[in-house]
This record gives structure tokens, sequence and C-alpha cells, in this order.
């Protein structure tokens, strides 16, 4: 829709996680977030589309656990991580819902991503830091359990970092990386400690986007400049 201005809002993520029935999460500069729910059929009641203020500016990237696909994690530009039950969205698009958890941060936020089991997430963050947060027995209950050091001044040419946890896994981190020679960063979550880091002679530039196959051992980063990468378990 447009805004007072005329203006349109920039659809900036899509969650790479889906929620319950596989909807989808797409992340909106103007701190809204549209949900898309497949399970809304073509001509029926329900449109399957559901527009929802999380925040009151850009959401960088939204992530739904997978071991509770009702509960979706939003990171943003005002500097917070908000966690949501989307079974309670329904409000209009303007009007802010309330959070079960509001998890402060130093500066904007790029990215929040749960683990394998849904008992940690991870957030990228502007302020030089990776957090790692513990979940507790209910959805509301989250506590900063490992602060890691990670230079993230990525500058204006460079996409900024989301870290990511590695496929399957509630203690392995990792992140795009500033440092030389280029690679990727490897932390353990527990205590953020540095592990061997993924390196190799034809990554000369930085790499700020992780993806990784859903059933395979392969990972794959992105730069900027349109170049993917990718490293599998050598044979």
């Amino acid at each position: 829709p447009e805004d007072p201005d005329g203006d349109y809002a920039m659809l900036h993520a899509l969650s790479r996680t889906a929620g319950e029935g596989g909807a989808l999460a797409v992340c909106r500069t103007d701190g809204l977030v549209t949900l898309l729910d497949p399970r809304a059929a073509p001509g029926g009641g329900g449109t399957g589309v559901h527009t929802q203020r999380v925040h009151e500016k850009k959401v960088f990237s939204a992530d739904f656990s997978a071991a509770k696909p009702h509960l979706l994690a939003t990171a943003s530009l005002d500097r917070t991580v908000c966690l949501w039950d989307v079974r309670a969205f329904g409000g209009a698009g303007g009007k802010k819902a309330k959070p079960l958890a509001t998890l402060e941060h130093g500066l904007s936020v790029t990215a929040a991503r749960f683990s394998h089991s849904g008992d940690r997430l991870l957030t990228t963050c502007n302020d030089d830091l990776l957090r790692v947060f513990a979940g507790g027995k209910a959805d509301k209950d989250w506590a900063l359990q490992t602060a890691i050091k990670h230079n993230n001044k990525t500058g204006r040419y460079i996409t900024s970092f989301q870290a990511e946890w590695l496929r399957g896994s509630d203690e392995t981190v990792v992140c795009g990386s500033l440092l030389h020679p280029r690679g990727i960063d490897v932390f353990d979550a527990s205590d953020g400690s540095a592990a061997e880091r993924l390196e190799h002679d034809n990554v000369t530039s930085v790499v700020s986007l992780i993806a990784q196959h859903p059933t395979q051992p392969v990972l794959v980063a992105s730069n900027s400049g349109g170049k993917c990468f990718c490293w599998r378990p050598e044979e």
C-alpha cells in the first residue's frame, strides 16, 4: 500500500524458514512484515496475505523457529530483535502488535536466526557483536548467553553480514569476515571461541551472505559483486 506521501515501501528480505502451514515472512523498509500463507486457496474467503507492523524502522530479517513454527524473530534498524507469536497477529497493518520479548542491542541488527532445535537465537549487530540468546520454557523467556566480538563494519558498499548457524547445529556459528586472507569465520556458540576459518585462494573479496544446502554438506557464500563461492568436504 501507499504511504501518505504516495510512496511504496521496499521489500528488504524474505524469511529463509517457513512458519505454520509453510507461511513466509517478507521484511519491509517501513517496519512491517507481510506473511504469505499458501494454505489460503485461490478463490477462497481468505487472501493468504497479512501485513503487520512489528517495528518503527526497517526490518532487516525475519526467521521462524523450526521447533515452534508460530514463533517469529525480527531484526530491525531500531536496534532491537523482537519475538512474536504470529497466531496473535490480526490487527491493522498500521497498528503495532505486542511482542513476546524485545532484545535490546547497541546498534542496528541485521539478522536474527534460530538454531536447529529452536533453543538458541543468533543475532548480528553493527556494534561489532554476534550475540547468542538461550530460550527458556516459555516463548517469552530469552537470556543473553554469549557475546562474540566480530568486526561487522562492512561500510556502504559491502553487504551487511548475517551470521548463520551451521546447518543442523546449536553449537557452531559461521559469518562473513573482513579479515585477510578473505574467508568465513567459524565460532563456538557456547563460549565465543574461534575455530578454523574457511579460506581458499579463489576467495579474494569479502563474502557477506551464507546459504547451506538442506540435505548435503555444501555451503555457499556470496560477495557484493555477484559472485558465489562453494565449499564442500574434500573427497
